[in-house]
């Protein structure tokens, strides 16, 4: 019996172990995750929606395009909290075997997609700041109030016209360049899933990860 309890005790501990390996070190945090998701959710609602809300009639049409500020910046503050995140939390190591040019495109994409959340969103706020007559109520604070940019609110009215025309122009060669990159990252991923035979999805809170080999040999020599 007491040896019983004593190989009870080392396949709890052995479990237990597995589970710290397999998750603490292939595993994001859960903060990680669910920033990850909920931004995720938010951008592919934006792309979304700013592809197809000029097709709108009025008043749905103003209504829709505070939808899409009002979640552009939503996307602003999670990248900033996701940065800082990151900074102050190491994420997980790569997939073991994981080629020089992969962890060099994994590096890249991930700094254009920070980049272009960023970047994106900053253009957006001068888009609508560059909006005659300088928005004061409306679409723009429907649900919590976003203060006009200064020197482009307090353009006149000709070349608040003219940078709004070039904003959106840059707003809309980013869009194109964000489905890109969010394409590659989504393949990317896939790739690591379906061919490597990793647990890619599940480092996303997808899914259960399996016991890493250091875990099973720990967990063999605690049953011997």
């Amino acid at each position: 019996m007491l040896s019983l309890g004593r190989a009870q005790e080392s396949n709890d501990s052995g479990r237990g172990f597995m589970d710290s390996i397999s998750l603490g070190a292939v595993r994001y945090t859960r903060v990680a995750i669910t920033l990850h998701w909920l931004m995720a959710v938010l951008i592919l609602f934006n792309l979304s929606l700013g592809w197809f809300m000029n097709g709108f009639p009025q008043p749905l049409h103003a209504n829709l395009v505070g939808a899409h500020t009002q979640s552009g910046l939503m996307v602003l503050a999670l990248t900033i909290a996701r940065i800082l995140w990151r900074i102050s939390h190491r994420p997980p190591a790569f997939p073991p075997g994981l080629h020089a040019w992969e962890r060099l495109s994994a590096h890249a994409a991930h700094a254009a997609l920070y980049a272009l959340m960023l970047g994106m969103t900053v253009i957006g706020w001068c888009i609508v700041s560059a909006r005659p007559p300088n928005p004061t109520s409306g679409p723009l604070n429907w649900a919590f109030h976003i203060p006009a940019i200064g020197p482009i609110s307090h353009l006149n009215a000709v070349a608040q016209k003219k940078a709004h025309q070039e904003f959106v122009t840059l707003h809309t060669i980013g869009g194109w360049l964000f489905i890109g990159v969010l394409a590659l990252h989504i393949l990317g991923a896939l790739k690591h899933q379906w061919f490597d035979h990793y647990p890619e999805l599940a480092r996303m809170g997808l899914g259960r990860i399996p016991a890493t080999e250091a875990a099973a040999s720990r967990l063999q020599r605690l049953q011997q």
